[in-house]
């Protein structure tokens, strides 16, 4: 006969499906069963996927506007100056960013959005530049 002790839940202990449309009890089976048949751990699956999914789409989101709006004040230059208040009114997110590469030559630290970057140059001024892999950092 099985006991609290032998199967892991408390004495009268209803567990309950872990999916998020079923909440049916259980019933008995083995003590560390989550779900009450297959269809439904598909379905918590599928959810918990679908919540990460949501997730890395807003923050795509975000990367892909914050190149845009590079791309689009960069222009055909080379590079530009701009200040802070330029980018937030485009509605650039300071907050999301791919990588960031520092020059060489002067050591400057640039932060990038894909392949548009800029630099902080102090006073709410960044310059904007466009970068290649394999391309030269401007200094």
């Amino acid at each position: 006969m099985k006991t609290a002790a032998t199967t892991g839940k408390k004495e009268g202990e209803v567990r309950i499906c872990m999916s998020p449309d079923c909440n049916e009890p259980l019933g008995e089976g083995r003590p560390d069963k989550k779900f009450c048949g297959d269809g439904c751990r598909n379905v918590y699956n599928n959810w918990v996927k679908k919540k990460e999914q949501a997730e890395i789409k807003n923050i795509d989101q975000a990367l892909k506007r914050n190149r845009r709006i590079l791309k689009k004040l960069l222009g055909n230059m080379g590079e530009i100056i701009v200040t802070e208040k330029q980018l937030r009114n485009e509605g650039f997110n300071f907050d999301f960013t791919t990588h960031t590469i520092t020059s060489k030559i002067k050591g400057n630290q640039f932060i990038f959005s894909y392949n548009y970057g800029y630099r902080a140059m102090g006073n709410g001024k960044f310059k904007v530049v466009k970068s290649f892999y394999g391309d030269t950092m401007p200094e």
